[in-house]
């Protein structure tokens, strides 16, 4: 039997971490960090989640500044990235698109489409 898929959660808002983490934790091993500076540090030490879900208004470092030193980087240029973010603007969603994420959902959101948009996002990445 294969383990779990791991899941990275990077938002400021400690609710919309908790409430993320209450929806998925029984189908994903979750962790979470409260913006992108954190999620960078986690990952440097030698994590690699399977998929990460991304705020993108969070303090530190910024949404859009996050994705693009991640797709720069050769370690973790290839983790699918499924954004979640109260930011509707066309222009957001396109520069988002462009840095190559596989999913843009807006809050608040529908658990049930977060969920079928995580399998989708995970549909081609192979657990061990």
């Amino acid at each position: 039997m294969s383990e779990k898929h791991n899941i990275l959660i990077i938002d400021d808002h400690d609710s919309i971490r908790m409430i993320l983490g209450n929806i998925l934790v029984k189908d994903y091993d979750v962790v979470t960090k409260k913006d992108g500076i954190d999620a960078f540090a986690w990952l440097q030490q030698g994590f690699i989640p399977d998929l990460i879900i991304l705020d993108m208004i969070m303090p530190r470092l910024h949404g859009i500044s996050f994705l693009h030193n991640l797709r720069s980087s050769g370690l973790f240029a290839h983790i699918p990235v499924l954004v979640l973010s109260g930011n509707e603007s066309e222009e957001f969603m396109l520069k988002s698109k462009d840095l190559g994420i596989t999913g843009y959902i807006t809050k608040p959101f529908n658990p049930e489409i977060l969920r079928k948009t995580i399998a989708k996002s995970l549909s081609n990445v192979e657990k061990v």
